[in-house]
């Protein structure tokens, strides 16, 4: 007998036991109205609870209306209530047009795995349970599997289309593979060039590849991997390509080529993650978006970070220099998540068109987007951490100061990860900025066992705890930042006229409205020149030279 499904909703779970003495005819008409019900629920909508189930029991259930659910949880709970319900009837699987039969062999009959049908029946495939051969089994009827085809054609054609390499074709993929990777194609290509030929998918065909080829010593690489990598990684320690070309003995042209193909490749290897909002497909989503005043200027607050101490006294002078109008403080915040989620979706979609030898804008402006993206969420993570502050000064009488070295630092690591966490997913089309990360907080802080919330003797830190409370903001961090610039010396030449190593005061500037700092968006390097009124060249050349006198 299979497991028991689990509710995940409290008011429908006690639902059986309420309804457990009504009648056959009663519970009958109950499962039939909760299978009427399930087709019309969308998985993301929010529904009144106390109406559905009104619906299903009669106008005799009496619930607080208040009560709003998910309608992903909602369906999922109605399939498992109809279930219940079914145990009730006595059914025999031949009240219904074209009979029932067992998940595994109805599985078998249209071509799928029987987890298929499991996970289906979270988006709304109902089961029963049938009396076979005098004994109770779990079923699902033909008509509601036709119905739920209907109503799901992409998801129900993919999944009845799919196929497994049996070992015939598994064996011919993996010796056509060797060869071509043997014959200088790399695992990926050989991938793509046999699902094309065998119709396969190339995600099927790669894992295969991995899966039984892995990377291979043996494997032949291509004449230039070596020199690329060597090339990029000089070049982004701001060594003059011809410099490169002459240490390589190749041509300038082709080292510039190998060092955007090396840009590529570790592109490639970026997944960022963003949230789908509606309003990105409407017409003139890439001008309105992104180019958002809020979006436009990621001005920092000005949070001290590095030194604990430093962190929470400077997060309280912020929050009371907090705007009293806090409903266009979340305007703000949602434009630059908006913003943020955009930027991503857009470099995302470019990085899976790069060819192998891709243009150098195309590149740059991938860099710039995620470039972007990084400093909308720096801004996020940090106004977010001001406020978590805040809940951990509610939290511990007397400030989080008072607490043991240890406990602070374990308080510090737990609101950095909940707060990066809520701004990479944070929705702002569902939820509002201050109020999610507020919830976070109390939820991390409420985790800590060693956390105390009675006064006690302050304790004296004889001096400031080093600790970086903004952390990683992406995997992708890496890719984007200047290794070879000070940002902090930049910052203090914008700020304070900082003596340079140079004679023209519009260094700083220039890197600030490249990188996007000081509250500059950050600019591709066409667009630099577009502004400058110059070349392309001479303005990659300038930047090489800047970067070089603000080396840390």
């Amino acid at each position: 007998m299979p497991r028991k499904a689990a509710y995940s909703l409290a008011t429908i779970q006690a639902l059986p036991a309420q309804t457990v003495y009504a009648s056959a005819e009663a519970s009958k008409r109950q499962m039939l109205a909760a299978e009427a019900i399930i087709p019309s629920i969308d998985a993301n909508e929010v529904y009144e609870l106390s109406a559905t189930l009104a619906r299903i029991v009669g106008p005799q259930f009496h619930r607080d209306a208040g009560e709003r659910v998910a309608g992903d949880a909602l369906r999922a709970d109605l399939v498992t209530l109809v279930l219940d319900l079914s145990a009730r009837l006595a059914l025999d699987g031949s009240e219904r047009e074209g009979g029932a039969a067992t998940p595994e062999d109805l599985a078998r009959e249209i071509g799928v795995a029987s987890k298929t049908l499991q996970r289906w029946r979270r988006a709304g495939l109902c089961a029963h349970w049938v009396i076979e051969r005098g004994k109770p089994r779990v079923a699902i009827y033909r008509e509601c599997l036709r119905q739920f085809a209907q109503q799901h054609r992409l998801e129900f054609a993919r999944a009845c289309n799919f196929r497994r390499f049996d070992a015939v074709e598994r064996a011919r993929m993996l010796d056509e593979g060797r060869a071509l990777i043997a014959a200088g194609k790399t695992l990926n290509l050989a991938a793509k060039e046999l699902a094309q030929r065998s119709g396969r998918s190339h995600e099927g065909v790669r894992l295969l590849f991995l899966r039984e080829l892995g990377v291979q010593r043996t494997t032949r690489r291509g004449i230039h991997e070596h020199a690329g990598r060597f090339a990029e990684r000089a070049w982004r320690m701001g060594i003059d390509p011809s410099r490169i070309a002459q240490r390589l003995d190749r041509s300038e042209s082709l080292v510039r080529a190998l060092v955007d193909r090396r840009r590529a490749e570790l592109l490639r290897g970026v997944q960022p993650s963003w949230v789908e909002i509606s309003t990105f497909e409407l017409p003139g989503a890439d001008e309105t978006i992104p180019c958002a005043p809020a979006a436009r200027k990621p001005q920092l607050l000005g949070l001290q970070d590095g030194d604990l101490l430093a962190v929470i006294l400077s997060a309280r002078a912020l929050r009371a220099a907090f705007p009293r109008d806090g409903r266009a403080a979340a305007d703000r915040d949602e434009t630059r998540a908006a913003a943020m989620h955009y930027v991503l979706r857009r470099a995302s979609r470019a990085i899976d068109a790069l060819p192998k030898w891709p243009e150098r804008s195309r590149i740059d402006q991938i860099e710039t987007d995620l470039r972007t993206a990084l400093r909308l969420r720096e801004v996020l993570v940090e106004r977010g951490l001001v406020i978590a502050w805040g809940r951990a000064d509610h939290l511990c009488a007397g400030g989080p100061e008072r607490l043991p070295s240890d406990e602070l630092r374990m308080m510090a690591r737990a609101i950095g990860n909940a707060v990066r966490e809520i701004v990479t997913n944070f929705d702002p089309s569902r939820q509002r900025f201050d109020r999610a990360i507020s919830l976070g907080a109390d939820l991390a802080l409420a985790k800590l066992v060693s956390t105390r919330r009675t006064a006690r003797a302050a304790v004296r830190h004889a001096s400031g705890l080093p600790m970086r409370v903004m952390g990683e903001l992406a995997q992708w961090e890496s890719l984007v930042e200047p290794p070879i610039v000070r940002r902090e010396r930049v910052l203090a030449a914008l700020g304070h006229g900082a003596a340079l190593r140079s004679d023209n005061k519009d260094d700083a500037p220039l890197l600030a409205r490249r990188y996007g700092w000081g509250g500059y968006a950050p600019t591709t390097v066409e667009r630099l020149a577009e502004e400058d009124r110059t070349t392309v060249a001479l303005m990659t050349k300038r930047l090489r030279d800047v970067e070089n006198r603000f080396r840390g």
